[in-house]
């Protein structure tokens, strides 16, 4: 009998939770103030209920409505400012511990979202029957899923997915069992082979419980949801587009030819919608490491004041210091955010952003651990000035500042780290635009690259020429913070300019060239009658004469902006 190919047999191989915890700030809030267990309670930011608990639900309560709407339906309703996340950040990092505690294969989506790969550790339940690291026994006897199920269960899948998916409603249910055993919330989870239908399935029966869906069902679960813009990922703006085309509702989708939607909204989105349609997703779970920046904003009316705006930036700087310092690692640039309001479009208005690099002196020492503030408001407010001319009258409805680009605080002179550091410090000076000139040029960036790291290492600064000027600069004045950041290409500007750098002419080239004093005396091994019958061009070119010597020019910032003007 022939062999068979596993892979071909299994068309669903992975086994996917998506874990969501049921109103989780009001949650949180309830175990902080248990006086509110029993009371209809809403989050508020600004004159926003952001999130409600199920009790405040009952009256028509929804996310995002105004507080005043909120309080009309709701007399009775307690609110709570919810616009310090900090219990909301540490809560989840304990949730996400406990699902690591199953599999390293976790997906943050968000404080209270997550996505789990479970295929490994059911397929261990297969083979064993249980986990005893895990303290997770599994009776193999009973075929029942736990939970609820959506659509028909009796269409046996021939890849064998259905005993996988079982087993994972399982898993699922010790999941939610162990984060309310040691965190006091309350989960939903949906299961199901793919993404797309663990989460939708996770929202149909909630709070506190669980659904599982089986792959044949998920066109019909994808039917049930009606509007487009409720698959996941389709955002706004793709909404507004199918919208456009008369695409309102996935049946609609369905209907439409891929080729008319190919041409519509480009082969891969194209292509990814008829599938989402279908319930057909093939994206894995990503591992979440550290987030790549963080950052906080501020939301309001309408600033139009240069003194209020470094208010605001002043207290958003002193929380961000904090995160920053509970994370542990380093920033190495800072971005500004704005968006100004936009008098044709109230609801909504224009981001905008600069970057700039963090000058290693405003960094907490190794020692002290502090921020200088001043100093780093400062670097913020002409942050601002770059982005909002206040020269002339401003509305502002947003503000947001980031740290960026981080480095773990013990770093090697070969490390990643050093590096990322070198590359934003060349990105600092190649980028500055031209209409800037040379006097603008800032060169606050390289000052926290070229230094030493915090383990006492210290960088190379002999790599370039580039390098080399940049380390002469580091003494520019506080006034000089400032230098732009661009995202870098695929190939840096410093690359291309070193690739494009004339080498040493090889053994052979050098047999082909005249002597500097000698100018028309040729090489012996070049025939001057050959020589002779060549082009002009190509004539002089053989003949002319290479620099004899290796030593490099002397070589500073002047010159080199001046040679690539």
């Amino acid at each position: 009998m022939d062999s068979i190919d596993f892979d071909t047999i299994i068309r669903h191989p992975r086994t996917i939770i998506h874990v969501d915890v049921d109103c989780f700030y009001a949650q949180v809030e309830m175990l902080r103030h248990p006086e509110l267990q029993d009371k209809p309670l809403g989050i508020q930011q600004k004159n926003i209920v952001v999130t409600s608990n199920y009790l405040a639900r009952e009256y028509g309560i929804k996310k995002c409505m105004p507080v005043q709407e909120a309080v009309q339906l709701c007399p009775g309703l307690a609110l709570v400012n919810g616009e310090d996340l900090t219990n909301y950040r540490h809560f989840s990092a304990k949730i996400v511990e406990i699902l690591h505690q199953f599999t390293p294969l976790v997906e943050r989506l968000g404080f209270d979202d997550n996505f789990m790969d479970v295929t490994s550790l059911v397929q261990k339940y297969m083979n064993s029957g249980n986990d005893s690291e895990l303290n997770i026994s599994i009776s193999m006897e009973n075929p029942n899923p736990i939970g609820e199920v959506f659509g028909p269960s009796s269409e046996e899948c021939p890849c064998g997915c259905h005993a996988r998916l079982i087993i994972a409603s399982k898993i699922a249910a010790e999941i939610r069992k162990r984060i309310h055993k040691e965190l006091h919330v309350t989960c939903s989870a949906g299961i199901a082979h793919n993404k797309l239908l663990a989460k939708l399935a996770g929202s149909l029966h909630k709070p506190n419980q669980q659904t599982l869906i089986f792959p044949c069902s998920g066109p019909i679960l994808l039917s049930t949801i009606g509007s487009v813009s409720k698959i996941p990922g389709v955002g706004q703006k793709t909404t507004q587009l199918l919208i456009s085309n008369n695409i309102k509702t996935v049946d609609d989708l369905r209907k439409t030819p891929l080729e008319t939607l190919e041409m519509k909204m480009g082969m891969d989105l194209a292509r990814k919608l008829k599938d989402n349609a279908e319930g057909i997703d093939e994206t894995v779970v990503k591992p979440t490491g550290k987030k790549q920046s963080i950052g906080l904003e501020d939301g309001f009316k309408s600033v139009s004041l240069v003194a209020e705006v470094e208010s605001r930036l002043g207290a958003l700087l002193r929380r961000l210091t904090e995160l920053a310092m509970e994370d542990g690692r380093i920033p190495i640039a800072m971005r500004i955010t704005v968006r100004k309001h936009d008098f044709n479009k109230p609801a909504s208005g224009k981001r905008e952003t600069r970057q700039c690099a963090l000058p290693k002196h405003l960094l907490p020492s190794t020692k002290s651990g502090v921020y200088d503030h001043a100093k780093m408001q400062a670097l913020a407010m002409k942050l601002f000035h770059r982005t909002v001319d206040v020269s002339k009258p401003f509305h502002l409805t947003l503000l947001g500042v980031a740290f960026t680009k981080f480095e773990e605080r013990s770093s090697g002179r070969n490390s990643i780290a050093s590096f990322l550091r070198k590359q934003v410090a060349v990105q600092s000076v190649l980028d500055i635009s031209s209409e800037e000139g040379i006097s603008d040029v800032s060169l606050g960036s390289p000052m926290s690259i070229n230094q030493d790291s915090n383990d006492g290492s210290a960088m190379s600064t002999t790599s370039s020429p580039i390098s080399k000027s940049v380390s002469a600069a580091n003494q520019s004045a506080d006034d000089d913070l400032l230098s732009e950041i661009e995202p870098l290409p695929k190939k840096t500007r410093l690359e291309v300019w070193l690739s494009g750098r004339r080498e040493s002419p090889s053994n052979e080239m050098a047999d082909l060239r005249l002597s500097p004093s000698s100018p028309m005396q040729l090489s012996p091994k070049i025939d001057a009658a050959v020589l002779k019958s060549l082009p002009i061009d190509i004539q002089r070119e053989v003949t002319r004469p290479w620099p004899t010597t290796s030593k490099p020019k002397p070589n500073n910032i002047l010159k080199y902006f001046i040679a690539n003007k």
